[in-house]
């Protein structure tokens, strides 16, 4: 079967692996979407986020293909998505309520652990179906559940924040993690909602996503508008950062108030400078975020059905397995402006 192998920045090959059957306690899911990750691209232009070998996507939704012996969670023509599996059970993070860091599932995961073959491909095998296989609900479109991922991390981030209802949240990149995080905080009772980025387009959709503002970041005047916004409180209580940038970190870091909070969501292989001297005075939190657990993923899958969780808020480019390394470079380059292209493995 055709798959995508990374070796490396600016380095994919496509390749003909074996299709994998399903063993005692597997599944195979024949792959129909999977999208490509901002954290794809991310390491396909720089160092520092995967560094070996693997078949790239672990955002992918299919039909169950074969089931093997002991399997009884899925069935023969289910329609899955295929997430990370978590929920290990034996490590800390498992036992004490923290499943998303479960210290066995991120070198597990399908398409970001070291060697695994991911969804870059027609076939995967997924190896921990009770954990990492979420059934898509019929009223469901597949084109709407292979989203989980991206939409499951925004959702996550608020959830773990510190947000109250009626604060003010700044969000800083309206990529696909940005649009789901403005309507998470929305749904959560934001009072105001500003989100930030450099391009026109993806200001147009955090305003239909739910944002109040949508402010270019490099222009005076509206960094001038959104400090006056905050005025009674000096600053947002929250700011989510979710461009995975360094000087993005920095606007966050601008934009609270005294003791406000910025989560830090968005993925990235360079470093960032804090000082101490500058920071500790207004006392601000900072809090990372790591993917959603199971139980988020239902939850969503739930809202999306009911309508409360809106889909079309995400541009949507398809494109076969053979076109990968055009879109990357597409992505890479920033000439693609998409929430999300849908390689189609077996188109």
């Amino acid at each position: 079967m055709k798959a995508v192998k990374y070796h490396g920045p600016g380095n994919l090959e496509i390749v003909d692996i074996p299709k994998p059957t399903a063993g005692p306690g597997q599944v195979l899911v024949k792959v129909m979407y999977c999208g490509i990750c901002g954290t794809d691209v991310h390491a396909y232009k720089m160092p520092g986020i995967f560094d070996w070998e693997l078949v790239l996507g672990h955002e992918s939704v299919g039909i169950v293909e074969e089931v093997g012996e002991g399997v009884d969670c899925v069935a023969a023509g289910d329609r899955v998505a295929v997430g990370p599996p978590g929920d290990c059970g034996e490590c800390y993070a498992c036992n004490t309520g923290r499943p998303n860091v479960c210290s066995n599932a991120f070198p597990n995961t399908l398409g970001i652990g070291p060697n695994t073959q991911g969804a870059y491909a027609e076939y995967v095998l997924s190896h921990f179906p009770k954990n990492e296989l979420f059934k898509i609900p019929k009223d469901m479109k597949m084109e709407q559940a292979v989203l989980f991922d991206v939409i499951g991390v925004g959702f996550h981030a608020v959830r773990r924040s510190e947000m109250m209802l009626g604060d003010s949240v700044v969000v800083t990149g309206c990529g696909s993690i940005g649009l789901s995080v403005i309507q998470s905080a929305k749904l959560a009772g934001a009072a105001r909602i500003v989100a930030f980025d450099l391009v026109e387009s993806r200001r147009q959709l955090a305003l239909k996503a739910g944002a109040d503002f949508a402010l270019d970041p490099t222009d005076e005047k509206n960094l001038k508008l959104a400090h006056k916004l905050f005025e009674h409180t000096e600053g947002a209580q929250i700011a989510f950062e979710a461009a995975g940038n360094p000087t993005t970190v920095q606007l966050c870091v601008d934009m609270l108030m005294p003791g406000g909070q910025i989560m830090i969501i968005g993925s990235d292989g360079r470093p960032y400078e804090l000082v101490s001297a500058a920071l500790g005075p207004r006392e601000l939190d900072f809090k990372l975020s790591f993917t959603y657990t199971k139980e988020e993923i239902i939850k969503l899958f739930d809202m999306i059905s009911t309508g409360k969780f809106k889909t079309d808020v995400y541009t949507i480019q398809k494109a076969p397995l053979s076109d990968v390394i055009e879109k990357m470079e597409q992505l890479a380059s920033g000439e693609l402006d998409v929430a999300r292209v849908l390689l189609m493995p077996n188109s």
